[in-house]
């Protein structure tokens, strides 16, 4: 989906609440730019036109990863909060065990700081309210599905995203998981580094295969991927694809094989689907 005006405004007001987060004496400069390149900006996805918007605020601030402490703070919280979530997992059995922990893995895209709505863990809701849950129909591409390619999202959300791969393979031993990483830092994403780094997020690599996607755009842009990961995408029997970003890039793509999992956090996307900000969705992408 193409970027509406409200887009423009929601990146513009992105990079304000970054540098109110992190103050910086290039402000005004930064602002001025940012306008700019959002005028400048084609008709394409938002992710698109945020890429080159965060790497004029990363050289300008001399900050390649300015959300960093953010980042590292998000993942300890998590872990916190998906230690509880595992022990009441205990009580379901595999009847319902896929159903729990992809509710548990949508919880976790309620972390993100490059929203239209202001994230804290604070105000963490846990409470889901799903408008879309495309669970028998993902259920029957399991049954035939060698290999899954998970799309991740935000830093911390990872920590949710491996519940939900853990169980997939208690459920389906023989199926590879590919969790496909940014290559380099944009807002609060997960990258590569993040996943492979941080003791709190490698264990996931016991049940799947963190893969660097080499992309710094807020969402899987399957046009400007390189060669291999265009590879990736379409040989994968089954796509599960988290986030609104992801969402924005790759609705366009009908593939009865292409899952998305996210909360709406924006009217546009609202609109769009013309289903009410803030509910769950869990969708199969077919014509």
């Amino acid at each position: 989906m193409n970027a509406m005006p409200k887009c423009h405004e929601c990146i513009y007001n992105q990079i304000k609440n970054t540098l109110q987060l992190f103050p910086h004496q290039e402000e005004q400069k930064i602002l001025q730019q940012t306008s700019l390149l959002l005028r400048q900006s084609p008709s394409c996805p938002p992710p698109k036109i945020a890429y080159p918007i965060y790497k004029n605020l990363a050289k300008i601030t001399k900050q390649e990863d300015i959300y960093a402490p953010i980042k590292k703070s998000c993942i300890k919280k998590a872990y916190e909060i998906t230690q509880e979530l595992r022990k009441k997992l205990q009580q379901y059995t595999q009847t319902n065990l896929l159903e729990e922990s992809i509710k548990i893995a949508a919880l976790g895209n309620v972390i993100d700081y490059g929203s239209q709505t202001q994230f804290s863990f604070d105000n963490f809701d846990s409470k889901l309210d799903f408008a879309i849950f495309d669970l028998p129909n993902f259920q029957e591409r399991l049954q035939n599905t060698s290999t899954l390619l998970y799309l991740a999202d935000n830093a911390g959300e990872n920590l949710f995203d491996a519940i939900l791969i853990e169980n997939l393979k208690k459920l389906y031993p023989s199926l590879n998981i590919l969790y496909l990483t940014r290559g380099k830092p944009i807002i609060n994403d997960l990258t590569f580094k993040d996943i492979t780094e941080n003791p709190l997020c490698t264990p996931i690599a016991q049940f799947c295969t963190p893969i660097d996607s080499t992309m710094q755009t807020p969402g899987f842009l399957y046009e400007d991927a390189p060669q291999h990961i265009q590879q990736l995408f379409n040989q994968a029997d089954l796509i599960l694809a988290k986030g609104m970003g992801n969402f924005e890039c790759l609705e366009s793509h009908k593939k009865d094989n292409l899952f998305f999992l996210f909360k709406i956090k924006c009217q546009v996307v609202s609109d769009f689907l013309k289903i009410p900000l803030g509910k769950m969705i869990f969708k199969q992408n077919k014509a």
